[in-house]
């Protein structure tokens, strides 16, 4: 349902809510903790910094951090940052022409489903999501630990 770019994003956002939120942590580290690949990450994080999700700082001791508390976070958000509404209004076939005058078979339901879901995804916290991986079989590195 993700693309990977809100994948990788939610992965690497749910770690900086992780770690002490006045401290930069270098993309580079983000990635190694995360197991994402550096390059594509520093694009995802580019996305989340427009959106003012993130702040940034150069040079020595810098990197990014949350730039607001995790409680105030979406999953939602950080989906519209990166991919913008293309999941939430996009046709499920991809058609052009499908639209509540001249819907495609899979209109009516896709729409219903894509409401709930959507919903949900406001309502769910980067703190939420957080609190679980950190709690489940999904979880983050915590002080510096690597996840294997």
């Amino acid at each position: 349902m993700l693309s990977n770019a809100c994948a990788y994003g939610l992965r690497a956002m749910t770690y900086l809510a992780s770690q002490p939120q006045d401290h930069y942590i270098s993309v580079d580290t983000v990635a190694q903790q995360v197991h994402l690949p550096s390059a594509f990450l520093r694009k995802v994080m580019q996305k989340l910094g427009c959106a003012g999700f993130i702040t940034s700082m150069r040079g020595a001791g810098g990197g990014v951090r949350l730039a607001e508390d995790s409680k105030r976070i979406t999953v939602y958000d950080i989906i519209l940052a990166i991919d913008g509404d293309k999941r939430f209004t996009r046709c499920m076939l991809h058609l052009d022409g499908c639209n509540p005058e001249r819907p495609c078979p899979f209109h009516e339901e896709w729409a219903e489903q894509r409401t709930l879901i959507q919903k949900r995804l406001q309502s769910f916290s980067l703190h939420e999501v957080t609190a679980i991986m950190k709690n489940d079989f999904f979880r983050l590195p915590m002080n510096g630990e690597r996840l294997k």
